[in-house]
């Protein structure tokens, strides 16, 4: 048995010995490109939920039961004041998220690295709680709108059911998009985070 540990222990020192040695002038390219190719991973993505809201809206401005019920309750106003501030709120993302893989890819530092990867994901966190507040006041203002035109819009006998089930569906489309944010945003703002991790520990 101690003859077996040993010969482990020698095979483990051999695969240490060839294991090839990083210098701090080669690591920092090498965090370059990765930190790079994660935040243009975020513009890409955000470009796509950016083109999918604009079709998802197209489609639901289109549809005849969408726009009698906007009519109905005199919400058509409202709801496109809200589109506009949408679209240029997350067309101002995009372009920041742009100008942030630029900064990176353009950084020739490791210290200027590191202030560009903390500045990308506080971008990311800034457009995540932006996306939800935004959609849970938004939500809000359409529905008190309504509520207010025509309490009848709903069909629904009590104001504070209403309310309740307003509350209920908010969280949970809130809570399923937090989710598809994290599992998307939250593993490329990791990544960063650990490239961070790893110039920090180079710098010191």
């Amino acid at each position: 048995m101690v003859d077996e540990l040993e010969m482990l222990k020698k095979d483990w020192q051999k695969q240490e010995g060839s294991l090839p040695k990083y210098t701090k002038a080669d690591l920092y390219p090498m965090l370059l490109k990765k930190s790079s190719s994660v935040v243009k991973w975020i513009l890409f993505v955000s470009i796509i939920e950016f083109s999918f809201w604009i079709v998802l809206n197209f489609v639901l401005d289109h549809r005849d039961a969408n726009v009698a019920f906007e009519e109905k309750a005199g919400i058509t106003k409202i709801d496109k004041i809200l589109l506009v501030i949408n679209y240029i709120a997350l067309a101002y993302f995009v372009v920041c998220f742009y100008l942030n893989y630029r900064a990176i890819k353009a950084t020739d530092s490791a210290k200027e690295l590191m202030k560009n990867i903390l500045k990308a994901r506080g971008t990311v966190k800034l457009y995540i709680w932006f996306n939800v507040s935004f959609i849970f006041i938004g939500s809000l203002l359409v529905f008190g709108v309504a509520y207010y035109n025509d309490p009848k819009t709903f069909d629904i006998a009590s104001p504070l059911v209403l309310i309740v089930v307003l509350f209920l569906l908010l969280g949970l489309f809130i809570g399923v998009l937090l989710l598809i944010y994290r599992l998307i945003y939250g593993r490329l703002t990791k990544r960063l985070k650990a490239n961070y991790d790893q110039l920090k520990k180079l710098e010191l």
